[in-house]
């Protein structure tokens, strides 16, 4: 079993990485051409990446204050940051949990829109990026955020982490 450590160990790195190579390409995809375009969807991928990896601490974070259970994936190449069971946790640790997540990536997308250089083709990447996410929480992670405000106990089982 993996340990939340090494899951930040992981995640700090991809920061960093992502945080480096924007200071150093982010300027040239304000240029024009294929090298532009490419630094741009990189970069906007790259800090995508990070944006659903702040989304996922934001949910580890707020329920580990909650006093919530978690498990660890198996695999250092999940995507997924922890598993967390219905039975172990309390309906109260579930909305604080479910409720980190979605505020993350609310931070997420404010630095997007209002700290990001205008023009540069990943800063318009990562908006994207980041309006889809907002998109897939609410396709997928809302609708079960809500249906836990009425039926806790009713929520149907989905493990993520496939052991």
């Amino acid at each position: 079993m993996r340990t939340f450590g090494q899951f930040a160990a992981r995640d700090a790195a991809i920061l960093a990485m992502t945080v480096i190579a924007w200071v150093l390409l982010g300027p040239l995809s304000a240029s024009e051409g294929l090298a532009a375009d490419m630094a741009g969807a990189g970069l906007g991928l790259s800090a995508g990446i990070c944006g659903w990896l702040v989304h996922e601490w934001g949910h580890l974070s707020v329920g580990t204050l909650a006093g919530a259970k978690f498990r660890t994936p198996e695999r250092l190449s999940s995507v997924y940051l922890f598993g967390f069971d219905k039975d172990e946790n309390t309906k109260a640790q579930f909305l604080l949990m479910a409720s980190g997540g979605f505020a993350a990536t609310g931070v997420c997308v404010w630095a997007s829109l209002a700290a990001l250089p205008e023009g540069w083709m990943a800063t318009s990447v990562l908006r994207g990026l980041m309006l889809l996410q907002v998109a897939v929480i609410g396709l997928l992670e809302l609708p079960g955020f809500l249906f836990g405000l009425v039926a806790y106990r009713r929520l149907p089982s989905v493990n993520v982490l496939g052991d």
